[in-house]
């Protein structure tokens, strides 16, 4: 007798198979799909991320133009790592103890992760010991996104502040850039 093969359903095993494999490269492509979305998220439209500084004023002498330098440390989103700054110009208005200082400034953050640049302008309650911020992100990671925050003037500093122009003195604060929508 002679042995017949079932050639039918050899080719079905083989269909098998292979619809497997799609079903692996199918289950990659939407595993990919699902990351690039997180990925996405991260700097979605309308996303709000938090940076957080402390910075102080240097006896640095400043570039032309400029009035003063700042230098610190930063966190947050941008991860960790340094300040720098440059005070454009600083009007003082009031009596006191009830003044205001306005301030004209450019921060930069170089942190771990992200770096950026604002362009910003500060309101300082001096009586307070706070202030607002507001700006926009001129260079860097979200170019063009809106900054606000604030920060506390601190008479004494939490952390060493080398070449500190206000001896202790130092600010420390929180912007939080929002992704336009």
């Amino acid at each position: 007798m002679t042995n017949l093969k079932n050639e039918g359903t050899k080719t079905m095993a083989t269909r098998i198979r292979l619809s497997k494999g799609w079903i692996i490269v199918i289950g990659l492509v939407l595993v990919a799909a699902i990351a690039g979305s997180a990925m996405a998220f991260y700097g979605a439209k309308g996303h709000t991320f938090n940076d957080t500084f402390t910075k102080w004023v240097t006896k640095s002498p400043p570039a032309a133009g400029v009035v003063a330098n700042m230098v610190g440390v930063v966190g947050g989103d941008v991860g960790s790592g340094v300040y720098a700054g440059e005070i454009l110009s600083m009007n003082t208005a009031g009596t006191s103890p009830n003044t205001t200082t306005s301030i004209h400034a450019l921060y930069h953050f170089k942190g771990s992760k992200h770096a950026f640049t604002a362009d910003v302008n500060i309101t300082q309650n001096d009586s307070a010991g706070t202030a607002v911020i507001a700006g926009k992100v001129t260079d860097g990671w979200l170019k063009g996104a809106s900054v606000t925050g604030g920060y506390n003037v601190l008479s004494t500093c939490p952390i060493p502040t080398l070449d500190n122009a206000y001896g202790t003195v130092c600010f420390q604060g929180a912007l939080q850039i929002q992704v336009p929508k």
